[in-house]
């Protein structure tokens, strides 16, 4: 009897004492402490959001707009006011939702003008002269003026005055 309870105990020692940790264990987990040991002060994704949206959420924003053909050409160069905003942007949800005795259905909400589907992606923005122009290509946006060498196809007649001011 005195046998067998030692031949448990060791079995029971045995079964207690912890397992090798294979290399890959034990590689993953000093990844994880280096990991855990970084501590964010600063991070420049989160302050170039930041800074993107307190330039763009100014009304009285100057900035200034190449428009490109397919090619990469410019076609337009103009300043604008505000900022430039994706067609796509709206007020209200694009959806809506109805509940009626626990039984929810779902249908497409009407666009900011009322209307219903999709359009094509483009951009709108407004001129320095009050243009309202809308424009579906490729575009380069800045706060300040560009130095184009290429000249573009139009150029906005208010544009050098605008220039001027931001020299």
């Amino acid at each position: 009897m005195r046998l067998i309870m030692m031949v448990l105990m060791s079995f029971i020692m045995l079964a207690c004492e912890p397992r090798q940790k294979t290399a890959k264990e034990v590689q993953a987990e000093k990844a994880q402490a280096q990991a855990d040991s970084i501590k964010f002060t600063e991070n420049a994704e989160i302050e170039n959001i930041k800074k993107r949206l307190e330039l763009t959420s100014n009304p009285g924003l100057t900035g200034f707009i190449i428009l490109l053909n397919e090619m990469g050409q410019p076609v337009m160069y103009t300043s604008v006011k505000g900022k430039v905003t994706s067609g796509s942007k709206r007020l209200t949800a694009p959806d809506h939702y109805t509940c009626d005795g626990g039984v929810c259905n779902y249908r497409p909400a009407p666009s900011d003008e009322g209307t219903y589907g999709s359009s094509d992606s483009y951009i709108y923005f407004w001129t320095m002269s009050g243009q309202y122009i809308q424009w579906n290509g490729k575009y380069l946006y800045s706060e300040k003026p560009f130095r184009l060498d290429t000249k573009p196809l139009v150029v906005d007649i208010n544009l050098k005055n605008v220039i001027d001011q931001h020299k």
